[in-house]
């Protein structure tokens, strides 16, 4: 059985080998590119939003003007009245132009002039036939009447929802399944398109659920949806379009993230390890944007520092970049695709001796696909390599494709259409009045009354309700039980069924199932819960991460615990220029280099403007080249970035000069170790200052926002109180120094007046008399945190802020109320 263009295309393709005059068929990707050229030719092809869908609709219309025998006279006497028309005129006089250039003939042209029957035909009637299709099949074939089912029985059923629906055609299908051994079914779902990974998870459940399983082998499944996805979905198509997009211009880092990561690039678990750690350094290392060579690059440097040894991944992207780059300039689309197809080897396809059934009749059908345009030339003409690609993709994502699964004995189907063969039983869904009959679809560009003059039948009302008619009718008698069903939008209301059926049909009490998740969990057995809060003791072989191990404990005891010990780490992502934690750095290494050389206020009082300038230049030139060692942006932003910089250097600097006299005397200072209870913690101080009578003063730099958040038994950030008992001694304050473009300021606990500014006042020292006091009282609060951490305290304790800066929500479940709370403070 075959369809009637398909039989057609085969058969003037057969012609055509014996005589190689006749007019070479186009195929779908060049008969596309075809209208799309004389679209985008004509006057308003530049203003139209959508040139596929234009395309669509072209094809469309001359397809309809062929197959219902319209004449050229007909459709001259509409011209003048109708502005889309006269559009699709000119638009189908330029590709008829192009044809006869290129001595082509499209699919419609040969449906509405179809040759003699080369050898006996034979047809089933359905009013799916088109005038001119029919007149030709009652002149050259034998009409055959489809066998009917008698007797056969119809009800309807009504359903509070659509995925009652749904699950309740599945447990028919399946109790049909297990009821008869040769059950056939026939299920139709208008909307399929619209519905279909929610049709097919819904089947899978009752028909194979063997495919929720944790095995790689799924097995085969009873049933079957018609109408396919676009070609570009399937995963060797979809990687094997992802490189090449790729070898062209920038590719950012989720882009190439995704490439050095997928699966088809990895020959076995240990190397997708090595290749997820690359990918966590590039992240690390890596711009926000580069060519893939420049990836490539930078990525196998960093292989080698970490002694990575061999990326697979890398090799393999390597050899298909080199295979892309050989071609260059303008070519025939013929002589870019054995590049394509190289690289696609090299890379991508490399590992084909994994793929899945599904997957190999993909690639199969991409390698149709890249013949059927190599074949075109004539067309395409001269293509650029980026040209090429794109006439590639667009034919990939308008390349419907559905993968072979034998004859399955539960077919469902979208179209409203007469299955011809006798079934065990027949479903249509969705036949509310809304929807059955269903509504006039004329067609697009063509003039509604001319439609309907030549029997185009969705163009009216009345031959719409024909056909609905014809179609039931046709519907119980193909099949020993029919259902027709319908289901309530969900807003509400409820659906009220077509007057248009059987009145034979009876009502069926809807017995709904769950949805299969919902049903595996009311039958599960109740579960004993235990909540586990306590971590393995912290031991000696383990290495705390410094401060922030006592900062995450003190804001959760759950996210010390995944942070510092679990290593839960959120995954960096550059973005353009330089990110926040690498201009924090260089405002480190741009004020290390200037205290250093100014040593004392007196000397900050003392410069000129001009020395000020040369330094603080010096300065954030001496930062930016510390930083682009680690990771280099560009030029643009390494010059915007030392503008910056020396902007709010210059500004800070007045900050500091509004300060009481004072002697930098450590600046950057490392190797200083901390000890609370069985934790070592490896210290560095930003700054220390000491005044004119001795008193020292701790400063932190802070280049984001600031506040007194080392307060409370759980401080938000611990880090001053940490840093403040590492020399406690004429200690008098401790500040958070704010070097950022938008606040310059100090945040300061502090026990005297105008430390800070001339109008500065004291602090309250959380109720201490003096700051040797608060210091005993900081010390007391880091021992018990230190122990907390080190006994493996670890339960989802946070404080009111802390779930503001956590992502490990996921990971903690931490309750949703507890969550809504944190965001509202």
């Amino acid at each position: 059985m075959r369809d009637f263009s398909r039989w057609l295309r085969e058969g003037h393709a057969a012609r055509r080998l014996e005589d190689a005059r006749l007019p070479r068929l186009l195929g779908e990707p060049d008969e596309r590119e075809l209208w799309r050229a004389a679209i985008e030719s004509s006057g308003m092809g530049a203003d139209i939003l959508d040139p596929a869908g234009a395309v669509r609709a072209a094809r469309r219309a001359r397809r309809t003007l062929h197959e219902h025998a319209i004449p050229p006279e007909a459709i001259a006497r509409e011209a003048a009245l109708s502005e889309e028309l006269g559009a699709f005129l000119e638009w189908n006089r330029v590709f008829e132009q192009r044809c006869r250039g290129l001595d082509c003939i499209d699919a419609a042209e040969l449906i509405g002039a179809p040759p003699a029957a080369p050898g006996p035909v034979a047809w089933i009637d359905t009013p799916a036939w088109r005038p001119a299709a029919r007149r030709w099949l009652e002149r050259h074939g034998k009409r055959l009447e489809p066998a009917m089912v008698a007797p056969s029985t119809a009800g309807r059923v009504h359903f509070t929802s659509q995925a009652g629906e749904l699950a309740s055609i599945a447990e028919w299908a399946a109790k049909g399944l297990r009821a008869a051994e040769r059950f056939r079914a026939w299920i139709c779902i208008p909307g399929l398109e619209q519905r279909r990974a929610e049709v097919v998870d819904v089947f899978d459940a009752a028909l194979a659920p063997q495919r929720f399983g944790l095995s790689a082998a799924s097995g085969a499944a009873p049933y079957a949806v018609a109408g396919g996805v676009p070609l570009s979905d399937f995963a060797p198509v979809r990687a094997a379009l992802e490189l090449l997009d790729a070898s062209l211009g920038g590719v950012s880092l989720p882009q190439f993230s995704r490439m050095l990561r997928a699966p088809e690039l990895q020959a076995s678990d240990a190397e997708a390890g090595v290749a997820a750690t690359l990918d966590i350094e590039l992240r690390a290392r890596g711009s926000a944007e580069a060519g893939l060579a420049e990836w490539l690059t930078l990525a196998e440097r960093l292989a080698g520092t970490r002694e990575l040894g061999a990326v697979g991944a890398l090799t393999r992207l390597g050899a298909a970049q080199r295979a892309l780059e050989e071609l260059r300039g303008s070519r025939p689309v013929s002589r870019w695709i054995p590049a394509w197809i190289a690289a696609f080897d090299a890379a991508p396809w490399s590992l084909r001796e994994r793929w899945s059934s599904v997957e190999y009749q993909a690639a199969e059908r991409f390698r149709e696909l890249l013949a059927e345009l190599a074949a075109a030339d004539a067309i395409f003409g001269s293509q650029s390599r980026r040209s090429a690609q794109g006439i590639l993709r667009r034919a990939a994502a308008e390349t419907v494709f559905q993968e072979q699964t034998g004859v399955p004995r539960i077919a469902v189907s979208g179209q409203l259409m007469d299955p011809f063969l006798p079934y065990g039983g027949l479903w249509i869904a969705g036949c509310t009045e809304e929807r059955w009959p269903p509504r006039p679809d004329p067609t697009p560009l063509l003039p509604v009354r001319l439609q309907r003059e030549f029997g185009v039948l969705a163009a009216s009302a009345d031959s719409q309700l024909r056909h609905a008619e014809d179609l039931q009718a046709r519907w119980v008698a193909r099949a020993h039980e029919c259902v027709f069903s319908l289901a309530d939008p969900g807003d509400g209301r409820s659906a009220t069924p077509s007057p248009l059926l059987p009145r034979a049909a009876a009502e069926v009490a809807a017995a709904e199932p769950e949805p299969h998740w919902h049903a595996l969990r009311a039958s599960a057995p109740v579960l004993e819960r235990i909540v586990d809060e306590r971590a393995p003791p912290f031991s000696a072989e383990e290495r705390a991460r410094g401060v922030t191990a006592l900062q995450a404990q003190s804001r959760c005891a759950f996210r010390g615990f995944a942070e510092a010990r679990l290593r839960c780490e959120r995954l960096e992502r550059p973005v353009p220029g330089f990110n926040d934690r690498e201009r924090g750095e260089m405002v480190h290494h741009a004020l290390e280099h200037l205290w250093s050389e100014l040593g004392d206020s007196s000397r900050l009082h003392a410069i000129t403007d001009e020395q000020q300038s040369a330094l603080i230049g010096e300065s954030a030139a001496r930062a930016v080249a510390r930083q682009l060692r680690k990771r280099d942006p560009g030029q643009r932003w390494k010059q915007r970035e030392r503008e910056r910089l020396s902007s709010v250097l210059a500004r800070w600097l007045d900050v500091e000069r509004r300060r009481l006299p004072f002697t930098v005397e450590r600046i950057e200072q490392g190797g200083r170790v901390l000890r609370f209870a069985d934790l070592e913690f490896d210290v560095r101080l930003d700054r220390m200052d000491r005044l004119e009578d001795g008193a020292r003063i701790l400063l932190d730099y802070k280049t984001g926002s600031a506040a007194a958040d080392w307060r409370g038994d759980r401080p938000d950030n611990p880090q001053l109180p940490l840093y403040a008992l590492v020399q406690p001694s004429s200690l008098v304050a401790v500040a958070y120094a704010k070097v950022n473009a938008a606040d310059l300021d100090f945040v300061a606990e502090t026990e005297r007046d105008a430390l800070f500014r001339p109008n500065g006042r004291k602090s309250r020292l959380e109720g201490e008399p003096d700051f040797p006091s608060l210091i005993a009282v900081w010390e007391r609060r880091m021992e018990a945190l230190a122990r907390e951490f080190c006994a493996g305290r670890a339960e989802v304790a946070p404080t009111l802020s802390a779930c503001k800066t956590c992502r490990l929500q996921g990971l903690c479940r931490v309750p949703a109320a507890l969550e809504d709370g944190a965001a509202d403070d």
